[in-house]
């Protein structure tokens, strides 16, 4: 019989309830974890000026505690190599600053990708769009309009991409608006999400949310591919 692991984590109550529960300071991160911080650990503290620190309490509950190497925390802790200038490095290195429409990069001939919501239920260190002008590109009905219309107007394009922030920041009904008006653009082949909240917070996946995609899936399957 295959071994079986028992993770502990939290139940599965309201998403937003868990969006909302999170650690903000390094120190509690670390203590609710029973690690005892270090002169390198605490001298990545300040790295929060830089990028904030935000942990949703349901993932630190799938962290290892007393392992300050455990994979999910080195994700999310700050670090003093965060203010290593490195020599060639760039705050925009897959050059995404400028969007043709707000919200809306368009990179490739066939794909466009659209910041559907600017936050992140988790700030990860790694982010190579942490300093993405979203203020610019705000993720409401307005600009997704606006992203529509070019998108309809450009029938080159057949696959969006769903990105942010983290797309799945959108509630199920604002979701559910977008996908029924890219399923009214007939060039629209293929869509794809970029998300981490499946696994940062897995109560994200609603009902609702699994239904509209299956009805996704199932107008595909009809011959209206999108």
């Amino acid at each position: 019989m295959a071994h079986i692991v028992t993770l502990n984590t939290p139940s599965r109550e309201d998403w937003l309830s868990q969006l909302a529960d999170v650690v903000t300071d390094p120190d509690e991160l670390l203590h609710l974890l029973n690690i005892d911080a270090d002169e390198k650990l605490l001298a990545g503290r300040d790295a929060r000026r830089l990028f904030a620190l935000r942990v949703p309490r349901a993932f630190i509950a799938r962290m290892e505690k007393g392992n300050p190497d455990d994979p999910l925390l080195r994700q999310v802790l700050t670090s003093q190599e965060e203010f290593v200038a490195a020599p060639g490095y760039s705050t925009d290195p897959l050059e995404e600053q400028h969007s043709v429409v707000p919200g809306l990069l368009h990179k490739y001939r066939n794909r466009a990708l659209l910041l559907v919501k600017g936050g992140c239920a988790v700030n990860c260190r790694y982010c190579f769009r942490r300093h993405f002008p979203y203020a610019e590109n705000q993720g409401n009905k307005r600009n997704w309009q606006v992203a529509l219309d070019y998108i309809t107007a450009h029938p080159e394009l057949d696959e969006i991409i769903f990105s942010g922030g983290d797309p799945l920041m959108a509630k199920d009904h604002e979701l559910d608006w977008l996908l029924t008006q890219l399923e009214a653009i007939p060039h629209i082949k293929r869509l794809r999400i970029h998300s981490r909240l499946p696994i940062v917070i897995p109560a994200r996946i609603t009902e609702g949310l699994v239904e509209r995609f299956c009805a996704l899936l199932s107008a595909d399957s009809a011959g209206q591919s999108h």
